[in-house]
């Protein structure tokens, strides 16, 4: 059901993530050490899209502790450059770029969920050089991909993940903090690939959570197929993340000492400081005074920039509270 724009759109990001593989391979090829590159006790925030995982990865990447990934590294890997040297990358620049044209093409998506070249963003970017993450499906409707998604094998796309990191980071002995509801899609694959991860689970209502995730999509999907409509979507975002929410849910039940902290969105709007407090001393690390001073740093800004609320219903997406 593409538009001709959607269709150059939807061959454009194959190019693209193929391009991104091309990139970690060269790099990989040229920085072979990077196999040795240490990830220790790695950070992961899950949980249902908007459900504050997005403020509280900018929160922790804050951290001068700590690394996230950088969008533009995300799509095009190589060993992390200095930040001052960044205009200089035509990478960065057509990333930055990129990024304008899609808040021209969806002012309402990028309104919901803000990306910046030169922030930390999520690890679907990584995960999409396998072809194997969610993200493929707000773009175009392919039923036969979805049900392949969910019994595809992850063990390979983890793999490759990591080497991403280990080349991004090269050199880098900064605790990684990454984030990205597709992990719930093989919770059980991320714990083997990253044996120490340290996960946070951020938790919101779903009746408050749904419409907001719905608009997300239908914002985004409608760059590619202009006519899709607001129930299908929202009956989709509902039976999706029902489902892949339960992959973890089944894990925690199977193996009640997983290290996993549960945090309220509501909490972590109220105070954010505390939240990060609770989540360092549940996973034993030490906060710094230069970390928390950066972490109050950003959350003042934030709080300087904020923007109205986004408003949508349940009703608009087809669905009820029931």
């Amino acid at each position: 059901r593409l538009s001709d724009m959607g269709a150059t759109l939807v061959a454009n990001q194959i190019v693209g993530n193929l391009r991104a593989r091309l990139y970690s391979e060269h790099y990989k090829r040229r920085y072979p050490e990077y196999r040795h590159q240490a990830i220790t006790k790695p950070i992961f925030i899950v949980g249902l899209p908007r459900s504050g995982t997005t403020a509280l990865h900018k929160l922790l990447s804050a951290d001068p502790a700590n690394q996230g990934l950088e969008y533009w590294l995300g799509q095009t890997p190589m060993p992390r450059p200095p930040q001052s040297e960044w205009q200089d990358y035509p990478e960065f620049i057509q990333c930055a770029d990129t990024l304008a044209m899609v808040g021209q093409l969806a002012p309402e998506m990028m309104a919901i969920h803000e990306m910046a070249a030169n922030e930390a963003d999520e690890c679907r970017l990584l995960l999409m050089q396998s072809f194997a993450n969610v993200s493929f499906q707000a773009g175009a409707t392919v039923p036969e991909y979805e049900a392949w998604l969910y019994k595809a094998d992850f063990a390979p796309v983890y793999r490759r993940y990591r080497e991403n990191l280990q080349l991004v980071g090269l050199d880098n002995s900064a605790r990684w903090v990454m984030k990205d509801p597709s992990h719930l899609w093989a919770p059980q694959t991320l714990l083997e690939t990253f044996p120490d991860a340290c996960i946070v689970q951020l938790h919101r209502h779903p009746r408050e959570l749904l419409p907001s995730v719905a608009s997300l999509v239908y914002n985004a999907s409608k760059m590619y197929e202009p006519d899709v409509e607001k129930s299908v979507v929202g009956r989709r975002e509902l039976w999706q993340w029902a489902r892949v929410l339960n992959n973890l849910a089944q894990l925690r039940r199977a193996r009640p000492a997983l290290p996993v902290y549960d945090l309220a969105m509501a909490d972590l709007q109220r105070d954010p400081l505390a939240a990060v407090r609770g989540i360092y001393q549940h996973f034993d690390i030490p906060l710094e005074e230069r970390s928390r001073s950066a972490m109050q740093d950003w959350v003042a800004k934030r709080a300087a920039g904020a923007k109205p609320a986004h408003r949508c219903t349940l009703a608009e997406f087809g669905l009820s509270e029931t």
